[in-house]
């Protein structure tokens, strides 16, 4: 069970009254009853009744139609999903109902009706087991006659979590001891369902139940009640009992380490990482955050599930600082769960200024942002490493942005603890996370020199014309690649880079460039094994994958890669528009690979003015000659004040090829732009010189003879800052005007 200190839950396994084929459904709140209460029972009406047989019928005998209509009849009834769920129930006819809807998934014609009504009778058998008005009965039949117990028992198990709260109150009865030992029973078989409100209870019940619920904890057998049972056992207001049943328990569990810090802390990095096994309900919309009061006992508060594991790692990261308010792996943690929480509260549009209980629960008194800031460059830094390592774009960038914020170059590029998060973004595959982490280092204008400082200019300049997907096409027909690399381009990328393997990709890449996309066509065999490939790859350990496929390989591929988002899979006898959503859904999946143009720009401009910065300030460790290529490249397709920007950096480069760049774009160009680009010009050599060429000083000259205004006066100024002999104005003063 155990890994080092790091402690491991067996695999995920759910009480035996949970349904096994059962789809997600929202939960009802933690707090109140479900919409239908028992003293409210549903009764059925003949027709709902008649309607449901039938389907069952039709379904059974194959007669897609008659379910059909069946089926919609129930709905058009107007029936709840609750009370389909009742109407099976008070029936009897649960195993005959779920065996045709096993039967009916296969039923061409109406299989996506059967879906529906399946996914509405288990919506409604969940929120039903999860009413809590229901779940209060049951426990008190746990008290009852040997039938009772056993329907009861069936109803709790169901329930889940939910019953939980009414569990622990009877768990803690002295004056019925059958009910106590009973509701233990329940708690038991439950599993991993009961461990997250048991842990949540702990240190908050009075201690004959804590001693109850250190045993059933350690019954339950799951490590990661772990760090509860070993604070309590070290908290000084534990009675002695209550301390040696936590430490049993703890010691049941496999626990060996005597810091209720590391516990802590293992367990949060565990939930940030998004370990399934800690998430109560994976496939359910919303799940549950418990906490215990003396007043209301203890109390749920849903919470969608994509915050869930990020709220639980900041909650256990509290109870490690407060153990150990030194420790910096612990405030690390805290830091990128609540980075990271932040970022998809944003997302899912929820209201921080609410007073709902959702709102209570997902904010604090200070920002995210606040504390990212207040706790220091360094803990940002292992925050950011955490992003790494998850390939958690969205994380990566949050941390990027607060190291820009707050960071000096030393605390940049010093190594820590082996690594430096903030180089390492510079080979990350995602090229805005790249780019973000050359401008924070660029700014910092380092005067000490440190592990691929190289990859800062090339990367900045990137930006300058990669508006579009930078790809590859990887297949070991020729003709293949030429044809993908087509339709891909058409896609929006501006870069394909085609080969047999990833490995001859990355011969053709330039240093530090990396792929946004990977589309491959193969057998199973190659396409699998080249997929492996590229995820040890430096230049694209996280780039989405379209895997080109036929016939039944499309199936195995669809089966194997299921669970990875960032790998799509395409027939290869499917259209043009089907393509194309397939590449548009593995970008997607990747965190948005595509810039539109408004992001291409404003990241050309910022580029621009990095670069200038670099420029500017002679930087020893940075050489803006690195981006000589790409600015030459910019010049020539860019205009107004864009192209203004990248004369006025190439203006600052000591190289003969930069003046000559601007001198040939000046004699190209017309009105306000050539006058602008001559001032360059003009820039360059008072600077460097004159490193023009014989034939271009002859245009100049030219150019002179055959202006004025505002155009004249440029080439003049060019003409003065080249340095050229006064006999040469001398000439310009004799030559007849014309």
């Amino acid at each position: 069970m155990m890994q080092g200190d790091e402690p491991i839950d067996p695999p995920v396994e759910e009480p035996s009254a949970e349904p096994s084929a059962e789809p997600s459904a929202e939960p009802a709140s933690a707090n109140a009853p479900a919409a239908t209460d028992p003293a409210e029972q549903f009764v059925a009406t003949a027709a709902q009744s008649h309607d449901l047989d039938m389907a069952m019928h039709f379904i059974l005998i194959g007669k897609a139609d008659m379910t059909k209509a069946s089926i919609q009849a129930l709905f058009d009834s107007e029936i709840t999903d609750e009370q389909i769920a009742q109407l099976v129930d008070e029936k009897g006819i649960r195993e005959k109902f779920e065996r045709s809807l096993i039967r009916g998934r296969g039923l061409d014609g109406s299989a996506e009706l059967v879906a529906e009504l399946e996914s509405r009778y288990f919506a409604g058998t969940r929120a039903t087991s999860r009413n809590a008005l229901r779940i209060e009965e049951a426990v008190q039949g746990l008290g009852g006659s040997m039938r009772q117990e056993m329907v009861s028992r069936q109803r709790l198990l169901a329930a889940g979590a939910f019953a939980v709260p009414s569990l622990l109150k009877a768990l803690g009865d002295v004056q019925n001891l059958k009910l106590a030992n009973s509701a233990r029973s329940v708690l038991v078989e439950m599993k991993r369902l009961a461990v997250a409100p048991l842990c949540a209870a702990l240190a908050h019940v009075d201690p004959d139940t804590q001693r109850k619920v250190c045993e059933v904890l350690g019954e339950i057998g799951y490590p990661s009640s772990q760090a509860y049972l070993f604070g309590l056992a070290t908290d000084s207001a534990t009675t002695a009992d209550v301390r040696t049943a936590a430490l049993r328990a703890y010691a049941r569990l496999g626990g060996t380490s005597q810091d209720a810090a590391s516990q802590y802390t293992a367990l949060s990095r565990r939930f940030f990482d998004q370990t399934p096994s800690l998430i109560p309900y994976a496939g359910d919309p919303n799940n549950v955050v418990w906490s215990y009061d003396n007043q209301n006992g203890l109390t749920g508060i849903a919470i969608p599930t994509t915050l869930y594991c990020e709220t639980m790692a900041i909650q256990t990261a509290r109870e490690a600082l407060r153990c150990d308010p030194t420790s910096e792996l612990a405030l690390a943690i805290y830091v990128a769960a609540d980075l990271r929480r932040s970022v998809f509260t944003r997302l899912l549009n929820i209201d921080s200024s609410s007073e709902s209980a959702e709102s209570s629960i997902l904010t604090s008194r200070y920002s995210a942002d606040f504390f990212a800031t207040a706790s220091g460059a360094r803990i940002t830094q292992m925050a950011l490493g955490f992003a790494i390592d998850a390939s958690d774009v969205m994380l990566a960038r949050e941390c990027i942005r607060v190291l820009g914020a707050n960071s000096g170059a030393t605390t940049l590029v010093t190594p820590m603890s082996g690594r430096s998060p903030i180089i390492e973004c510079l080979l990350f595959a995602d090229r805005r996370v790249r780019f973000e982490a050359a401008v924070v280092l660029a700014k910092s204008l380092p005067a000490e020199s440190f592990q691929q400082q190289s990859l800062v200019v090339p990367v900045l300049a990137s930006m300058l014309q990669s508006g579009g997907m930078t790809a590859a096409v990887i297949a070991s027909v020729e003709e293949d690649r030429q044809s993908l690399a087509t339709r891909i381009s058409s896609a929006g990328a501006n870069t394909v880079t085609t080969g047999a393997s990833i490995s001859e990709i990355e011969g053709k890449l330039s240093s530090g460039q990396t792929l946004d996309l990977i589309v491959i066509q193969g057998s199973h065999a190659s396409a699998t094994e080249e997929i492996r490939t590229i995820r040890l790859s430096r230049s694209a350990a996280t780039s989405p994958i379209v895997v080109i496929a036929n016939g039944n390989d499309a199936s195995v591929f669809s089966l194997e890669f299921e669970n990875d988002s960032r790998v799509s899979v395409f027939l290869a006898s499917a259209t043009d528009a089907q393509f194309l959503a397939a590449i548009e859904s593995a970008v997607g999946a990747a965190g948005g690979i595509a810039m539109s143009p408004e992001e291409s720009a404003q990241y050309m401009n910022e580029s621009l003015s990095v670069l200038r910065l670099i420029a500017e300030s002679a930087n020893a460790i940075f050489d803006v000659r690195d981006a000589q290529a790409d600015l030459i490249g910019a010049l020539g397709t860019s205009s107004g004040t864009v192209k203004s920007s990248v004369a006025g950096v190439l203006a600052l480069l000591p190289t003969d090829t930069a003046q000559r760049a601007l001198m040939d774009s000046a004699l190209s160009a017309t009105s306000d732009e050539q006058t602008m680009l001559l001032m360059s010009v003009a820039t360059s050599a008072r600077k460097f010189g004159n490193l023009l060429q014989p034939n271009q000083i002859e245009s100049l000259r030219t150019l002179i003879l055959n202006s004025s205004g505002a155009t004249a006066n440029a080439a003049g100024q060019a003409f003065g800052a080249l340095g050229l002999p006064t006999s040469e104005v001398v000439k310009l003063i004799l030559t007849p005007q014309k």
